[in-house]
């Protein structure tokens, strides 16, 4: 290989290197921020709120969910409104939308893009992570995408479902996805200097394996044990009605969970 094709292929590696080392050096509510620069963007704005996306409605396997839920009507809570596609195909189903998301640009384009086709939603500017809502209110809460996946920290998922859990009345229902992904691995060496700089940055002390910043444009924690995942539901009070793992990685896992009818 030439000498200028190799320098070409270390400055790569050193690069992907200097990738890693990012995360680091950020909090978890830093991370959290630096993942909504990327929705708060005009071209996000527009991706999200696009007619063409709002017209394809629900996904087949979005569909699937309501298979797996006994409620076909009642009071559902979206976390995660971005421009309507999701309330406004639920609404047009029968349920009674209640919708959140941090954006208050995403929150304009929902209630934009309702009043274009017809629905009627509430549509309300509030963190999912941190929810001001009334307790025992509703019937399904459902979490957009794999936004789960976009709250680091173990702790920080698990209070984030204690308060989805607390708005949901007894017996209600939580349709959640995740990042899956095979079991990262990097050299020890590599780890050492990640963890050595959270350190001496004060920074992502709380570092968890699967953690990155996908495209180096948004924070996710991909999850590769199946047993992390349940811990985390259970952790929060929830009963697994429905649980799925691909058999491929780098996809969605899924999961329909309970309140319990007595806590």
């Amino acid at each position: 290989m030439r000498l200028r094709s190799v320098g070409g292929l270390f400055l790569i590696k050193v690069g992907r290197f200097v990738q890693l080392l990012a995360i680091m050096v950020m909090k978890p509510r830093d991370l959290v921020e630096f993942s909504r620069r990327y929705y708060r963007d005009t071209k996000s704005l527009e991706r999200y709120g696009r007619t063409s996306l709002i017209e394809a409605g629900l996904t087949a396997l979005e569909r699937s969910y309501l298979d797996q839920l006994p409620e076909k009507r009642g009071r559902l809570l979206l976390l995660g409104l971005g421009g309507g596609r999701e309330a406004i195909a639920l609404a047009r189903m029968g349920f009674e939308i209640t919708g959140v998301d941090f954006s208050s640009e995403m929150v304009e384009k929902a209630k934009e893009n309702t009043r274009r086709y017809g629905v009627e939603i509430s549509a309300l500017v509030q963190d999912f992570t941190n929810l001001d809502l009334p307790e025992n209110s509703y019937d399904i809460a459902w979490l957009s995408a794999i936004t789960y996946s976009a709250v680091p920290t173990r702790k920080w998922r698990v209070e984030t479902l204690r308060r989805i859990i607390n708005v949901l009345r007894p017996g209600g229902h939580f349709i959640c996805e995740f990042l899956w992904s095979r079991p990262p691995s990097y050299p020890f060496l590599i780890e050492f200097l990640r963890k050595a700089l959270a350190l001496i940055t004060l920074g992502y002390t709380r570092y968890e394996k699967g953690d990155m910043l996908w495209d180096n444009q948004q924070f996710l924690h991909a999850f590769y044990s199946e047993k992390d995942v349940l811990l985390e539901f259970s952790g929060a009070g929830f009963e697994t009605v429905f649980f799925k793992t691909p058999e491929n990685y780098d996809n969605r896992g899924r999961a329909v969970l309970r309140k319990p009818l007595c806590s």
